[in-house]
């Protein structure tokens, strides 16, 4: 996922969280949320997938490819090291300079580079693997190295097709971040209307929970919005948080922040005198912002 689609991804949890934990009989009140709510689950759950199997299979190509390249390099140097001592003892100064790699010169070779150095120690130690034997090389082991060469040549392709999968599972990414936009669009947002006015804390909520939260959101922290019915700020509203000693106060913009609060779902309780008492209740997720628009009625 790239960081558009992660903050997105964000979003959508904390809608589906939310709406899993509202009370079913408000559910009800919105014909086929229930079927929605899961389909949103699925979507996430197959996002959640899709983007695991696109991180591990690059990872997975990698880390193969590496293993088996480190033990090329081990293996030729070995090899290399055998014929060069052939070369020396014979004074075969050619086969001596065909032969003089060092083991950090393999580790730092490019892989086309290294493809072409093991081919070249593996053919000279085959051109003289007769007087190879008493230096340890045989016919087995060259069979060996020669197969472990061809191995590592056929996983050298492994990481650029991860980089194809990788595409395709882009695509992927892609149409189910727009299935589930339209589910939520289309579906999800309609049906909340049906509850504005008759479960109004339950519609605010998921509002909030539908906002993307930018790269610049500040973390853990709360905002408050408090109107009466005609929207217009109210001054002095009293807030207090459950488990929270802190009394909380709007101002004149009828609004306060809190920076600092644990994750999860709290309750907020709102009171001022010629007001009704609303409690709400509202969660916190790290990174990002909750915003809570509250609508005091009058007594």
């Amino acid at each position: 996922m790239n960081r558009k689609q992660e903050r997105k991804f964000s979003m959508y949890n904390a809608v589906s969280t939310y709406l899993q934990s509202v009370d079913p009989t408000i559910i009800g009140k919105m014909p086929l949320m229930d079927e929605a709510i899961e389909a949103l689950q699925k979507s996430i759950d197959e996002i959640r997938t899709i983007s695991e199997n696109q991180q591990e299979s690059r990872k997975a190509y990698r880390q193969i490819k590496q293993a088996t390249r480190e033990e090329v390099e081990n293996t030729f140097y070995l090899l290399l090291g055998q014929v060069k001592s052939l070369a020396v003892n014979t004074n075969n100064i050619l086969l001596r300079d065909q032969v003089s790699f060092s083991l950090s010169a393999l580790k730092s070779m490019s892989d086309g580079n290294l493809q072409v150095t093991t081919g070249i120690i593996l053919e000279k130690a085959n051109e003289n693997l007769a007087d190879l034997l008493t230096y340890g090389a045989t016919a087995a082991s060259l069979t060996a190295a020669q197969d472990l060469r061809t191995d590592y040549i056929s996983k050298m392709a492994d990481p650029r097709n991860a980089i194809s999968y990788k595409a395709e599972e882009t695509k992927l990414l892609k149409i189910e971040f727009a299935k589930t936009d339209k589910l939520l669009e289309d579906t999800m947002d309609t049906l909340i209307i049906i509850i504005k006015y008759s479960d109004m804390t339950v519609y605010d909520i998921y509002k909030n929970n539908r906002k993307i939260i930018g790269p610049n959101g500040m973390a853990l922290a709360f905002r408050v919005f408090v109107k009466n019915m005609a929207q217009e700020p109210i001054q002095y509203i009293k807030a207090v948080i459950e488990g929270d000693s802190t009394t909380y106060k709007t101002s004149i913009k009828g609004s306060f922040q809190i920076k600092s609060l644990p994750d999860g779902m709290h309750s907020i309780t709102f009171s001022k005198a010629g007001y009704q008492t609303q409690v709400i209740e509202f969660p916190i997720t790290k990174k990002e912002r909750t915003d809570l628009h509250v609508t005091m009625q009058s007594v």
